[in-house]
C-alpha cells in the first residue's frame, strides 16, 4: 500500500488540471455553508458535497464533507475512480490514509483505507475528500453512466464519488451542483434549481446518491410521477407508461399499507437498448417504443418495489431486493392482467432455471452475490410455491409485514414467516431456498 502524506492531504486540493484548455480544481472543497444550508438530514453515512460539472470536457470537481455516525468504527475505507488520480483526504477525525488500487476492478477503483479517531461522547466523525479530473477514460460500450453536453446520468458502479468499500452502508446527501447551460434535473429526494446549477436533498437513506441531469428532454407532471422523456423523439408509448405508473402506484400502495406511500416517481426514458435500473423512486427506462402492456406494468411495478428493498445489495441478501420486487410486480400483472398472463409468466420462469446448474437461493453459509437467474427467476417462483401453500390472503399480509419492517436478511424474514405462518412453513421455505 502506498501511505500518503497526511500534513499535504490536510490542505485544500489546489493543483490545477489542464483539460482540453479548461483548468479545473481551483476550489474544490464543500462549501462551510453546506453544513447548515439545507434540511437537517442524517443517514449512517451523511454526505455533504460540492459538485462542478463540466460536461463537453466530460468531467467533474469536487469537495465533499462525509460524516460517519458509527462511533464504534476504527477504521473506514471508501472506493473512488481512480480516474482522478490520488484524492486528497483530510479531517480532523483522520489519523492515516493508505491507499492502493482494488484489484477487484481491475485497476479502475482506488481505495482509501482511513484511520480515525476514536469518538468523544459518540460524536460523528468527519472525513473530507477532494478531487477532480476527467470520469471515464474512454466511452463506455453501455451508456448508463454518461457525463456529456446531452446527459449526466451517474450510478455507483462508476465510483463518481467515495463510496463506502463494505458496500452495505445507508447514506443521506446534500448536494450542491454546478454546471453551465440549461439543463432540467431529477433526483430520488428535493431537487430545488439555483442560478448556477441545483440542490439536492436525499433525505432518506439509501445506498446511492441519485440524481440525473438533461439538457434536451420533454417532461410530463403528475400528481404520482414525472417523466423525463430524453429520447431523440420523445412522445412514443407515453399513454402506455402513464397508465403503467399510475396502475403500479395505486397497486403498491395498497398493498404497502402502513407501509406507504410511495413518494412521487421520477421517470427518465432514453433511447439506450438496455440498462433500465432504479434508484428507490428514480427510475431509467430503456426505449419503451416495443414494449407492450404486459412489460410495461411488470417493469414498472418491479422498479417501483424496490422503494422497499433494504437487503445489502452487494452479498447474497440480494436474492430479497429483487426476487420480491419481481414477485410484487408478477402479482400487480396478475391483478391487472388476470389469473390466465400470470400463469404464464410464472411457467416461463420455471422454464428458464430448468437443466440449470444453479447455486442454492440463499444458504447461510453463501458469501457471494447470487446470479441472474437466482434472483429473477428462482426467487419469484419460490415465492410463488410460498403463496401457495400459505394462501393468498396471508402471503399478501406476510409481504406487506416485510415492506413495513424493512427486512434486510434472510434470518429476519424466516422468523417474521414463522411468526405469521408457523415453524412448519418456515422450515419448508429454508428448505426451498437452501435447494
Amino acid at each position: 500500500m502506498e501511505a500518503l502524506n497526511m500534513p499535504r492531504l490536510r490542505h485544500v486540493l489546489t493543483r490545477r488540471l489542464v483539460l482540453s484548455g479548461l483548468m479545473l480544481g481551483a476550489a474544490v472543497t464543500a462549501p462551510a455553508y453546506a453544513m447548515d444550508a439545507f434540511e437537517a438530514v442524517k443517514g449512517p453515512l451523511d454526505y455533504i458535497g460540492s459538485v462542478e460539472f463540466f460536461p463537453e470536457a466530460g468531467a467533474l470537481s469536487a469537495g465533499w464533507t462525509v460524516r460517519i455516525a458509527e462511533d464504534d468504527l476504527d477504521e473506514i475505507s471508501f472506493a473512488l475512480s481512480s480516474a482522478f488520480g490520488t484524492a486528497s483526504v483530510a479531517g480532523a477525525d483522520v489519523v492515516d490514509v493508505t491507499t492502493e488500487l482494488d484489484e477487484r476492478f481491475g485497476g479502475a477503483v482506488r481505495t482509501y483505507r482511513i484511520d480515525l479517531a476514536p469518538s468523544v461522547n459518540g460524536a460523528d466523525r468527519i472525513v473530507k475528500f477532494a478531487y477532480g479530473g476527467p470520469l471515464f477514460p474512454e466511452e463506455l460500450p453501455l451508456p448508463i453512466n454518461t457525463l456529456d453536453s446531452d446527459k449526466i446520468e451517474l450510478t455507483v458502479d462508476s465510483f463518481w464519488f467515495p463510496f463506502d468499500a463494505r458496500f452495505d452502508s445507508d447514506l443521506t446527501a446534500r448536494v450542491q451542483v454546478r454546471l453551465a447551460g440549461e439543463w432540467s434535473a431529477v433526483g430520488v429526494g428535493s431537487v430545488v434549481s439555483t442560478p448556477k446549477g441545483f440542490h439536492f436533498v436525499q433525505a432518506e437513506p439509501a445506498l446511492d446518491i441519485a440524481f440525473s441531469l438533461l439538457s434536451n428532454s420533454e417532461v410530463v407532471k403528475a400528481d404520482d410521477y414525472v417523466i423525463h422523456d430524453a429520447r431523440s423523439e420523445p412522445g412514443t408509448k407515453l399513454e402506455e407508461l402513464t397508465g403503467a405508473l399510475e396502475f403500479c402506484t395505486a397497486y403498491l400502495n395498497g398493498l404497502a399499507g402502513p407501509a406507504g406511500p410511495l413518494p412521487q416517481a421520477s421517470i427518465i426514458v432514453t433511447d439506450r437498448p438496455e440498462g433500465g435500473y432504479s434508484r428507490g423512486t428514480l427510475i431509467a427506462l430503456t426505449d419503451i417504443e416495443d414494449d407492450d402492456e404486459e412489460y410495461l406494468l411488470q417493469f414498472i411495478c418491479h422498479e417501483l418495489a424496490h422503494y422497499w428493498s433494504k437487503a445489502n445489495a452487494g452479498g447474497p441478501e440480494n436474492w430479497i431486493n429483487e426476487g420480491l420486487a419481481d414477485y410484487l410486480a408478477n402479482m400487480g400483472v396478475r391483478n391487472a392482467l388476470g389469473e390466465t398472463v400470470f400463469d404464464a409468466r410464472m411457467a416461463r420462469y420455471a422454464e428458464q432455471i430448468e437443466g440449470h446448474d444453479l447455486p442454492p437461493i440463499w444458504a447461510a453459509e453463501l458469501t457471494e452475490r447470487p446470479p441472474y437467474l437466482i434472483m429473477y427467476r428462482a426467487a419469484p417462483v419460490a415465492l410463488q410455491h410460498l403463496e401457495e401453500r400459505m394462501g393468498r390472503a396471508t402471503f399478501t399480509a406476510f409481504m406487506q409485514r416485510i415492506m413495513t419492517d424493512r427486512v434486510r436478511t434472510t434470518p429476519a424474514l424466516l422468523a417474521l414467516l414463522e411468526e405469521m405462518a408457523g415453524a412448519e412453513i418456515r422450515t419448508w421455505f429454508e428448505t426451498r431456498l437452501a435447494d
